[in-house]
């Protein structure tokens, strides 16, 4: 994992390519009051170069966090982790990335013909080395502070190095997935696997926390007993554990995927059975899950 990264928190915006995209500024006051924000044209590809912005209170960016010496103007090298606060969940997710990019200390005037017009930036990469994610596949989340007293996160700044902070050790490890996934000849099978597994899995729960009536009336119709194995966690765990249980929808939630989704489209599953069921690339049907189950069971039996 690269030690020069740095963390950056944008507005939220499907393509930032156009100065006049629509934008969800989240709490960040001047985007939210002015309805844009610089950061609109981060993956605008001007003659094979990207230039952006984050937020800094009209601050230099502290070059010396990346290994630059106090009297550089610039370091190159950099990975620049772009993150913003989905609408939605209202958690920060990675929205892009670039690779091997300049940091400039000191905001830089926009190129002569520029699209940016009078719009500075701070960073300057390859657009080849420009990684945007599709909005229906941000499931990479930021740990950030969330109580007064939390310290070592992500804050009020828009600008945070990771590199070197438990608190991001395993976040910087997930997005090291993210990066090698976009390389695929340095791709580890078992490792893109687990990745894969969870992003389908971030995409199944984002899917019902948004439709919190299908889940209701799932375990009305279904009960809140595993099909799969049976399982129930009332029994095992007592009040805790009552009205608990996961809904799996039966066909894969593909990004952007729109449908309507009754009762008879859903399973009820343990936790245990849910994530099996996802670790084909098409997930196991109930019948091919208790198959399975039944399977493993008959062989325990006679051995």
């Amino acid at each position: 994992m690269p030690q020069k990264i740095m963390l950056c928190r944008l507005v939220w915006a499907e393509e930032y390519k156009s100065k006049k995209e629509k934008i969800f500024a989240g709490n960040m006051s001047y985007p939210a009051t002015h309805e844009f924000a610089v950061e609109q044209l981060n993956f605008a590809d001007e003659k094979g170069s990207v230039f952006g912005f984050v937020e800094n209170r009209g601050q230099n960016v502290k070059l010396e966090n990346l290994g630059a010496n106090p009297a550089d103007e610039s370091i190159d090298g950099v990975t620049i982790v772009f993150c913003a606060v989905d609408k939605l969940s209202m958690n920060l997710r990675v929205v892009g990335w670039y690779e091997n990019a300049i940091v400039f200390r000191e905001l830089q005037p926009a190129k002569k013909g520029s699209i940016r017009g009078d719009w500075e930036y701070y960073f300057q990469a390859s657009s080849v080395d420009a990684h945007l994610v599709p909005a229906t596949e941000r499931d990479l989340e930021v740990p950030r502070k969330i109580r007064r007293i939390d310290r070592g996160f992500i804050g009020q700044r828009n600008i945070f190095y990771p590199a070197g902070n438990p608190n991001y050790e395993r976040f910087l490890q997930n997005f090291d997935l993210v990066r090698r996934g976009a390389q695929p000849n340095g791709t580890g099978e078992t490792d893109q696997t687990a990745f894969q597994e969870g992003q389908r899995a971030s995409r199944e729960a984002s899917y019902f926390a948004r439709n919190a009536g299908l889940v209701k009336a799932a375990k009305h119709h279904h009960g809140t007993t595993c099909q799969g194995c049976g399982f129930n966690f009332a029994d095992v765990y007592g009040d805790i554990g009552e009205d608990y249980v996961e809904v799996h929808h039966k066909r894969p939630i593909a990004g952007g995927e729109v449908r309507v989704s009754t009762v008879h489209d859903v399973d009820v599953l343990c936790a245990n059975c849910h994530r099996m069921v996802h670790r084909r690339e098409i997930p196991l049907t109930l019948k091919e899950l208790r198959a399975l189950i039944a399977s493993q069971r008959a062989r325990r039996k006679r051995a």
